[in-house]
């Protein structure tokens, strides 16, 4: 797959189109998609070695009946405590986080916000106008964390919207992006001049953007994704990464 080919990217949402699984193993995974949400792409799937049953991208991506074991929560970090505003999470004095989205590049096995990607979730909503209007109220916020989901999977012209907003609260002096769209879809920067439009125009001011990418392993830095990694940095972003 090569740099251009960013319009035939194929989102692949049912285990059924999966071709590297074994029709045993599709019908084994079923109950676990069934609870918890499945969704990849062509471009994503093919960085797998399907002969390799401990691949560390397959980890990642493709489901596991381990999903079902054990106890636990859907929401572990107890975030609904400190939901002030729909849409807003403020646990710490000085960060807000904002859920944007309920949809990401790929749904992560050892998500641990599994709960948005479930039907009857609100916990992240289209509508931010209550969150903007918090963020405007409390002034010892100082840094806000644009989260999801997934906000580069949004569309160019409403993340341009919401960073404008926020870009003209003054108290605000640090603004970060969470994705993993460099390394689930790089072609969606390397194929929106758009998008690289946005970056350049918010990383010029003394409160430069940054991008906060997840990474996890090695091998999901490939060409196009240290291609896309470089043209954020070329456009001004500041990166980091967790994992």
């Amino acid at each position: 797959m090569g740099r251009g080919d960013y319009m035939k990217l194929e989102y692949v949402r049912s285990l059924t189109d999966v071709k590297g699984l074994s029709e045993e193993e599709k019908r084994e995974l079923e109950k676990v998609t069934e609870k918890y949400t499945f969704y990849s792409n062509n471009y994503y799937l093919s960085l797998i070695n399907w002969e390799d049953p401990d691949d560390p991208i397959r980890k990642i991506i493709i489901p596991s009946t381990t999903e079902l074991h054990g106890e636990g929560a859907l929401d572990p970090s107890n975030e609904s405590k400190f939901t002030p505003a729909r849409g807003l999470e403020h646990k710490y004095g000085p960060t807000a986080l904002i859920l944007m989205s309920r949809a990401c590049g790929g749904v992560c096995r050892f998500c641990f916000r599994k709960r948005i990607f479930m039907a009857d979730n609100q916990d992240a909503i289209p509508d931010l106008s209550a969150a903007m209007n918090y963020l405007r109220d409390h002034k010892e916020i100082n840094n806000v964390l644009l989260s999801g989901g997934d906000p580069l999977v949004l569309p160019t012209t409403y993340l341009k919207r919401i960073l404008a907003q926020i870009y003209r609260m003054e108290h605000i002096k640090f603004v970060r992006i969470g994705t993993k769209i460099p390394v689930y879809n790089p072609y969606r920067i390397l194929e929106d001049p758009s998008l690289s439009d946005l970056v350049s125009r918010f990383s010029k001011s003394e409160r430069k953007l940054y991008i906060i990418t997840d990474i996890n392993h090695p091998r999901e830095l490939t060409p196009q994704a240290l291609s896309a990694l470089n043209q954020l940095m070329k456009n001004g972003a500041i990166l980091a990464n967790q994992t």
